[in-house]
Parts: structure tokens; C-alpha cells; sequence
């Protein structure tokens, strides 16, 4: 490298800092020890340390190298390269790069996340297991076992009672203890299984939807969790869809005998409201009707002026054929004039 290149390097390099400097990318200090650094260095010739005498050397290795002892001089001294020290960069990559796919993980479709795993479970990754992030593989028999029973004290390993005479028992048949679990703990109802199977009248699970379209219940009602007890499950249509609530019908009919006087008056909501939407749709036909007779109207209308302004259509009077001859295939035609206008017109007898 001569004289003139080296002066346009030093150039270019104090406008590259003036730069960074008036962007407010590197402050007074950082400057001062980056332009401390990119001095020239000094020629600096020294020579190697002597090696072991264990160890021969050939002749052609201890030849000096200035330029490069120094640099390495440079590097013993600091640890780093010359131009390894922290500088912030000028351009950021968030600026250029959205999606970096160097630093993307696989979550595995956003259902299975290692992070969410719990703190008791340490697998090794680089085993053979490693890959089967929330698998069955990662629990052990055990651990599997556990769970299932501590899920399933939840509804049917409560504890017993102190007597089997006080136990309570089932509100339908007085003689079963074991509660159906769902209608025990979700609606606080005793009823065994058997009897819930029996009377589904009672104790069938009822949705949303048919809460409002049978009994008339508002969505505020249905909402109070003081009013009604409900169960919820995911939607069977769609996972992103609102969750399930399920409702006993004990309690909805309870609930709608009070607000509408019984069963007598639930039927004659139904009836009212039937009646409401014949009335609707009768409305609804009539008004069609009349924008139909309107539009007819128009037209005739129309048509009048038409007739007014350019007379009515003529309709032609034409008189009784009269032989014109004979065409080139050999077929008698005959003529016929209108009386009014003295159209005419050709007939082919075939």
C-alpha cells in the first residue's frame, strides 16, 4: 500500500466517525479510544521467545516478520483483534430483517412448547428421546400413573365417610352413595348415575342455544353465575370457536317456571311469539305486494305516455293471400298487403 492510498484510508476513516458521531451512535469517549486505535502502528521488530529445546525448529519458521509480530503483539496485549472491540453498529438488523430464521425455534405448530414443560422433568435433548418434545416419552410410567389418580381424586376418590349410614345418599332413589361426579361437583346435585340415566327429563344436559329457543331465557340470565351452575367444554365445531356451556335442566325449568308463571305460561310465550312472527311475515308479504302493484302501476304508466307522446302500436290488417308466382325450387307463393300501413310480406306454401 503507498503513501496515497494510505491518506485516503485515514480520510475515509475520520469521515466514517464524524458520521457515526453527528448520528449520535457513538459518544466522546468511544470516539476518542477508536481513533486511539486506529493509529499507526508503530514498527515494531521483536523476536520470538526462545522455544524448548525439546522441540526443533526448521530454519525457514525463525525468520522475523515485522508487520506481522506486531499485529500479534497487538493481540497478546489485548486479548482481541484490533478491531474486535465493542462498536455499535450503525445499522440495526431488526430494521432490514423481520423474521430471522437463524434464531427461530420449533414450537411444534404452538401446541407443544418446550418452555412451558415443568421444572421436574430434565431431559437430555441429544438423547435418542430428545426430539419427542411433549411426548409420552418424556413421563414415566409412574409420573403417569400419579397424575391419573390425583385427576381422578378430583371426582371419585373423595374421602369416605365416618359411617356408611351417613353418607349421603341419592335424592332419587335414596339408596345409591356413589354421586354422578359432573352433576355432584359442577351443579351440586346428588344423583347417582343409574338415576341421572333414568331421568333424563331432570338431569340431561341442556346448551346455550337451546336454553334461549325453548324456554326464552335472555343471554344476561344464562351469563349470572348466581342463577345457574354450568359446565364448560370446548366447542365440537371449532377449537377457536367460544367455549360450550352446558346448563341441567332442572335448573333452567325451575328458573323459567318462576319468570313465566309455570308451564301454562311458557306455552302461551310460545304462542304469543308465534303469532308475532306470522304477523312479521304477513307484514313483510303485504309490503312486497304493494311495491309490486307500484311497480306495476309505473309501467303502466309509462306505457301511456309512450302511447301519447308516439302513438299506440300498430297492429296490422293484412288482406287475403294473392298468388305471386312461383320461387326457384319450383313453390307456389303467395302475398298478403295490410290495408293500413300497405305492408308486405311472402309466404312460401311448401
Amino acid at each position: 500500500m503507498n503513501a496515497e492510498q494510505k491518506a485516503r484510508l485515514e480520510a475515509n476513516r475520520r469521515q466514517a466517525l464524524e458520521r457515526l458521531k453527528k448520528r449520535g451512535i457513538l459518544n466522546q469517549e468511544q470516539a476518542k479510544r477508536i481513533e486511539s486505535r486506529n493509529e499507526p502502528l508503530a514498527k515494531v521488530v521483536s523476536t520470538p521467545p526462545p522455544l524448548p529445546s525439546s522441540i526443533s525448529t526448521p530454519v525457514s519458521n525463525t525468520v522475523d516478520k515485522p508487520h506481522n509480530a506486531a499485529t500479534q503483539n497487538q493481540v497478546n496485549q489485548n486479548g482481541k483483534r484490533p478491531l474486535d472491540n465493542k462498536i455499535r453498529p450503525s445499522v440495526r438488523k431488526e430494521d432490514y430483517i423481520e423474521y430471522d430464521f437463524a434464531t427461530m425455534k420449533n414450537l411444534h405448530g404452538g401446541y407443544i412448547n418446550p418452555e412451558d414443560r415443568t421444572s421436574g422433568y430434565d431431559y437430555d435433548f441429544d438423547d435418542e428421546f430428545g426430539n419427542d418434545i411433549g411426548s409420552k416419552k418424556q413421563k414415566s410410567l409412574d409420573d403417569w400413573k400419579r397424575e391419573q389418580q390425583e385427576r381422578k381424586a378430583l371426582y371419585e376418590n373423595a374421602p369416605p365417610p365416618e359411617h356408611i349410614s351417613k353418607a349421603p345418599k341419592c335424592i332419587e332413589c335414596n339408596i345409591n352413595i356413589e354421586m354422578d361426579p359432573v352433576l355432584n361437583d359442577v351443579f351440586k346435585l346428588q344423583v347417582c348415575k343409574s338415576c341421572a340415566k333414568d331421568h333424563p327429563e331432570k338431569y340431561s344436559l341442556l346448551t346455550k342455544t337451546e336454553c334461549k329457543e325453548d324456554y326464552f331465557l335472555t343471554d344476561p340470565e344464562l351469563n349470572d353465575p348466581e342463577l345457574f351452575h354450568r359446565l364448560e367444554k370446548p366447542n365440537p365445531h371449532s377449537g377457536t370457536f367460544a367455549r360450550m356451556q352446558l346448563f341441567v335442566r332442572c335448573e333452567i325449568e325451575k328458573f323459567a317456571w318462576k319468570k313465566w308463571g309455570g308451564e301454562e305460561g311458557l306455552d302461551k310465550e310460545w304462542q304469543r311469539r308465534e303469532e308475532g312472527k306470522s304477523e312479521r311475515r304477513e307484514k313483510k308479504y303485504q309490503k312486497q305486494i304493494k311495491e309490486m302493484r307500484i311497480r306495476t302501476r309505473a309501467q303502466e304508466y309509462t306505457v301511456k305516455l309512450r302511447e301519447r307522446k308516439y302513438g299506440k302500436t300498430h297492429v296490422h290488417q293484412f288482406s287475403e293471400p294473392i298468388e305471386g308466382g312461383k320461387d326457384e325450387d319450383g313453390n307456389t307463393i303467395s302475398r298478403r298487403r295490410c290495408i293500413e300501413c300497405g305492408l308486405e310480406t311472402e309466404e312460401v306454401m311448401i
